[in-house]
């Protein structure tokens, strides 16, 4: 990874979640614009590419849409002990 030190497990752990989902992100992204361009350049009449875009569109919106819910239950999961660390961090101080 890195030459990056961290203070607790949970911080590395946190960092390389953080690093996967943005690597997947771009990454999906990136099959985006790609598909999109591929479409824009295959030799079919602008309606059919104009349907296959609007369809790629909506796939990719879906897969946005379910990769933000996964994203929003781990988070969900995940608050109360991390809410627990932090009041635990407060009450030491």
């Amino acid at each position: 990874m890195s030459d990056r030190i961290y203070y607790s497990k949970h911080a590395e752990e946190m960092a390389k979640r953080q690093q996967t989902i943005i690597a997947f992100t771009f990454l999906a992204l990136g099959l985006g614009i790609g598909a999109i361009l591929a479409l824009l350049f295959a030799p079919n009449v602008g309606e059919k590419t104009r349907q296959l875009i609007a369809s790629a569109l909506e796939d990719g919106f879906k897969r946005g849409q379910e990769a933000i819910l996964e994203a929003t239950t781990q988070l969900e999961q995940e608050y109360p002990e991390l809410r627990k660390r932090v009041e635990g961090m407060i009450d030491r101080s």
